[in-house]
């Protein structure tokens, strides 16, 4: 009965867990998969990671804006997007003006703090205080915080002459505790020169975090608040709440009976209660003052004890920096004459920066809280975040984020400049943002620059340990295992005329010869940019240094539209721009756009992009490749490319599409909005691992599936190093020669090469084959060693999978889901194809092959229609390969020049295709036929067209059968779509959302 007993438990329990660890799934939001029973914490249970750090590699795990995650029983969102962050605690703090934190106001009154209490009671109690953080009442505090000042320099002194490694961080964690003593507490305390001070012992078991208490009110405070409440285990251990209380209560009552007064903290809360008289509302209580002088000591001593001895820490592995702070720190020193004051630690700008930097790297609280405190919908998003639901912000996860913060582990206190900004200031907030930011951020930074200014004016520092810390993993705060030890040493004078001498000569002339290169530069690019002129060619006048893509260095648009852009600048037929450094030929003449790919081929055989085969194999691909070495590879390739190949590709097309159809009859009922473009591409990616690279994937189901989160490097934008690859690739491919980089990161070449190569191994030695594109390359090598050939090389099979990966990927995707998006804003044309796919399906009796597919007349309108206005690749390039005169024109396109043919521009030039904004399949109808067929060519034309053009369009044709014979789909986003301005191909900004609906 027993066994029965627990056995019945333990599965209540079990069951009751997954139903609680499934809430997300059950919200449908993507989530990071929870481990029983510690949901996302497990490093946390197990003390191998401190709170902050945990959650910052959750933030690390996901590249959603916002993702689902479980704080042990609790479900929380996890903020990713820096910008959604700002906003929830700025502009829609309406809707979460809570922390979600512990509070019991009346069984536990030193939890109802500031920081804790919710709603109208923390909007009152922040009314109260804000009066007391002023700049008037910071100056007040001054002398306080020059007299401990004063004695921390003494005591550095002593350990100075005694040549000892220092724990700073202990050092300053003991200054502070003096100061906070002071000017909380009301008392002064002596825990610099006595480490058993009785104000630091009372209250050490507040940080004695390895007792198993203090484990459960640090979860209950900031995790799980409903386990002090159940355990009854109050927020404070009984020691130190007895100590804060009895010291607030006995100070604040002896100074109003005696009218005491002292500047400090206390005797701005005695005239607070003063004030408010007998009005028992307005008025503080005992407990409110010890809970708020409690929350100020915690807050205060951690975030000036951390900003403090990590500035020193990161100074001592940066020499340069702490050279030039001290320089700053000197001049301010003599120009005021050793004084300072509140106004002359403002002046100093070097410092400031500095512990910005700081407080980048070593957010005191490395994680913020908030409660949606009503339903929230998330801005161009779905999600709705409910009401009563937690918000996590990762401040350390945000401020080590390359994407706001450019190499975030460097310390480099320059970003901050407002010269350079090298950040993205939407994303700092280091003490929250919005009304409820951190009260006492001013105070806590005004007490560790004066500290900084005092120890480096009078001390050296230098490191003993590495730049690297590991961090204590039970805090909440981010504290360095084994403390910050380094080598203290006085300074020694500094100024010599000599030496003086000597730099300012330096600075002369690293000025001079800085000048003499900026002037060297500016005409080296004046005459470059004097190109056109020089060769009578109109032209859109450049701008240094951007050429004609200043839009594009400003990350305001793409490739694609920045060219179609300058397209309709001008009405010339051919005209001339430049590339950033790069003179090119821009084609307008559609006409002449295809005498150059077609009959004035020889001219222009070459596409002059980036290609280095032996440097950057993977880079040698048949898109790349110039001149006689593209021929031979194209002639080789061509046959695998037949009717008869695609003919033996179509099971495995289909069997990607039963998975798909599956996988929208889930999205269907449980999700019915549903980002189109991402579906499609995972569609496509499970089609292109099992046709090109010869394994079969499961991207559809997963979209964790390494295939495709590795695959997704090749088009990741954004990062510095991606925008020079992808520059260097289609605009100056000099640019990667000169910086050594490859056209794609290492580890996506690793990848791709081991695929392959293992695939082709495998195959040969087995004599194992399959109907893919791998066992075609395969077939190639085997005929070639038969007759004596050149056979294709493990890197050129590599490089050319790689190519119909991307090629394929994103022609495909794009077509099918710009292909939905225009049919759900043109609903007759939905319900036409519609009926011509049922009418097809129904003559074959539900079969699709590759023979219906072609029967089916208004679909290939359709798919031709969606890729003139949506081409996959935007733009095509040529390079001039013999001179050449331009047909009826006196203009010579000289060998080397690079020509541009912008197929959106041309696309969307009514002179071609009329009313070019409408979505109009009709158009291409042979009846009627409402354009001009010289200046149709989506993938090209002549010789180096698309050699894949047939198979990615049988992709997308057969994507949109399976899919609109079982769906119907609905807009919910504009016709009109925003691009991405980080991609070469066309991408929708925000994907292509739209609802689906079963058809019945």
């Amino acid at each position: 009965m027993l066994l029965y007993t627990i056995g019945l438990i333990a599965a209540v329990v079990f069951f009751g867990l997954k139903y609680i660890y499934s809430y997300w799934d059950r919200h449908g939001l993507p989530n990071l998969k929870p481990e029983i029973p510690y949901g996302n914490l497990r490093a946390l249970a197990q003390k191998k990671e401190g709170f902050n750090v945990t959650v910052n590699k959750l933030y690390e795990r996901s590249s959603e804006r916002l993702v689902g995650v479980y704080l042990f029983f609790r479900p929380a969102i996890l903020i990713r997007d820096a910008h959604l962050a700002k906003r929830i605690m700025v502009n829609d703090f309406q809707s979460f003006h809570d922390r979600g934190v512990y509070c019991n106001e009346h069984g536990d009154p030193m939890s109802a703090n500031l920081f804790a209490l919710p709603g109208q009671r923390w909007k009152n109690l922040r009314g109260k205080l804000t009066p007391t953080f002023t700049s008037g009442q910071l100056r007040l505090m001054l002398p306080t915080f020059l007299t401990e000042g004063n004695k921390l320099q003494s005591y550095l002194e002593l350990l100075a002459d005694e040549g000892k490694i220092v724990d700073m961080r202990d050092v300053l964690s003991r200054y502070v505790l003096d100061v906070v003593a002071s000017v909380f507490f009301g008392f002064e305390a002596n825990c610099l020169h006595n480490p058993s001070d009785a104000f630091r012992t009372a209250l050490l078991d507040l940080n004695n975090a390895e007792s198993f208490f203090s484990n459960i009110r640090t979860t209950g405070i900031f995790i799980c608040p409903a386990l002090l409440k159940y355990t009854g285990i109050s927020s404070l251990s009984p020691p130190v709440k007895k100590f804060t209380t009895e010291v607030i209560s006995s100070h604040l009552h002896q100074r109003e009976s005696n009218q005491i007064t002292r500047k400090d903290f206390i005797q701005m809360l005695t005239d607070l209660r003063r004030k408010a008289g007998s009005n028992v509302q307005e008025s503080l209580t005992d407990a409110q003052c010890a809970a708020n002088v409690f929350l100020f000591y915690a807050a205060g001593a951690d975030t000036s004890t951390g900003t403090i001895s990590f500035t020193l820490h990161e100074l001592t592995h940066k020499p340069e920096v702490m050279a030039k702070l001290q320089r700053e720190v000197d001049e301010m020193l003599e120009q005021h004459g050793g004084e300072i004051t509140y106004d002359n630690i403002k002046e100093m700008k070097y410092l400031d920066l500095c512990v910005k930097e700081t407080l980048r790297l070593y957010p005191s609280l490395a994680i913020l809280n908030r409660e949606c405190t009503e339903d929230y919908r998330v801005p161009d998003s779905d999600v709705v975040i409910r009401k009563g639901t937690q918000v996590i912000i990762p401040l350390l996860g945000i401020s080590m984020d390359e994407k706001y913060f450019p190499e975030p582990e460097s310390y480099s206190p320059e970003r901050f400049d407002e010269g350079t900004k090298n950040y993205d200031p939407d994303a700092y907030y280091p003490f929250g943002a919005g009304p409820r930011n951190c009260i006492g951020l001013r105070q806590g930074i005004l007490l560790s620059k004066i500290a900084l200014v005092m120890m480096l004016s009078r001390f050296k520092f230098t490191a003993t340990i590495p730049r690297k810390l590991s961090f204590e993993p039970v805090t909440v705060t981010l504290a360095p295992k084994g403390g910050l030890p380094m080598k203290i040493e006085r300074r020694k004078r500094r100024w010599k005329i000599v030496l003086v001498s000597v730099l300012l000569l330096r600075y002369i002339m690293f000025v001079y010869t800085l000048a003499l290169f900026a002037t060297l530069l500016f005409l080296g690019l004046k005459y470059i940019y004097s190109y056109w002129d020089r060769h009578g060619v109109h032209h859109l006048k450049p701008e240094i240094p951007y050429g004609n893509l200043r839009t594009l260095a400003e990350k305001k648009e793409s490739f694609g539209i920045a060219i179609n852009n300058l397209y309709h600048r001008s009405t010339e037929r051919l005209v001339g721009v430049y590339l950033f450094f790069r003179p090119a030929i821009l084609i307008r003449d559609a006409h002449l756009a295809k005498r150059i790919m077609v009959n004035d081929f020889q001219s222009f055989h070459d596409r002059g992009v980036y290609c280095e085969e032996q440097r950057d194999p993977i880079s040698a691909n048949l898109f790349a490749l110039p001149g006689q070495r593209w021929k031979n590879l194209r002639a080789r390739l061509t046959p695998t490319f037949t009717s008869g190949q695609l003919r033996n590709m179509m099971p495995t097309l289909m069997d990607v599409g039963k998975k798909l159809l599956d996988h929208m009859k889930t999205l269907a009922d449980d999700k019915p909005v549903v980002d189109m473009r991402d579906v499609s591409s995972r569609f496509v990616l499970d089609i292109i691992a099992s046709v090109f690279f010869g394994f079969d994937a499961n991207c559809i189901n997963n979209s964790e599936d390494p295939f495709l989160t590795t695959l997704k490097l090749a088009v990741r934008r954004g990062n510095f190093v991606d925008n020079i690859r992808s520059a260097g690739v289609f605009i100056c491919p000099g640019l990667l020669k000169l910086t050594g980089l490859t056209s794609l990161p290492s580890e996506l070449v690793k990848f791709v090469t081991e695929i392959i190569t293992y695939q082709i191994d495998h195959r040969e030695k087995n004599q194992t084959s399959r109907k893919d594109f791998v066992q075609l390359l395969i077939d190639l090598r085997r005929e070639a060693s038969k007759t004596g050939e050149e056979s294709l090389t493990i890197e050129q099979c590599a490089a050319n999978v790689f190519l119909f990966y991307i090629a394929g990927a994103e022609t495909s995707t794009a077509t099918i889901s710009f292909t939905l998006h225009e049919l759900t804003h043109n609903p007759a044309a939905m319900s036409k194809l519609q009926a011509e796919i049922d009418e097809t399906l129904e003559r074959h009796n539900g079969e699709i092959t590759y023979e219906n597919i072609k029967e089916m007349k208004y679909l290939d309108l359709c798919v031709k229609e969606t890729l003139r206005k949506y081409p996959g690749l935007p733009i095509l390039n040529r390079e001039c390969t013999i001179d050449y005169r331009v047909p009826d024109s006196d203009t010579v396109i000289h060998k080397g020049t690079q020509v541009v043919i912008p197929l959106l521009g041309i696309s969307m030039n009514e002179k071609y295709f009329p009313d070019p904004e409408t979505y109009s399949p009709e158009r291409f109808d042979e009846a009627t036929k409402n354009y001009d067929p010289e200046a149709y060519f989506p993938f090209g034309v002549g010789p180096r067209n698309c050699i894949g053009l047939r198979q990615g369009v049988l992709v997308s044709k057969i994507g949109l059968v399976l899919m609109l014979s079982k769906f119907n789909f609905v807009a919910t986003v504009p016709a009109k779509v925003k691009f991405a301005v980080a991609t070469v191909p066309l991408a929708p900004k925000r994907g292509l959302p739209m609802r689906i609906e079963r058809r019945k």
